[in-house]
């Protein structure tokens, strides 16, 4: 695995763990929203790597 791919998938997995935590948390809808949408986008990125 490239070492890119490998940093991106520890990124995203480190994003998706702090945007469940918010949520449980309970911070505002639109804040835990963001971090989703950055979650998700450095997951599309993790996978158009692995493919490339």
């Amino acid at each position: 695995m490239d070492t890119i791919t490998l940093l991106f998938a520890i990124l995203t997995i480190c994003l998706v763990g702090i945007t469940f935590h918010a949520w449980r948390l309970g911070n505002e809808k639109r804040d835990v929203a963001l971090l989703g949408v950055f979650s998700s986008l450095l997951g599309v990125g993790t996978a158009v790597s692995a493919i490339l």
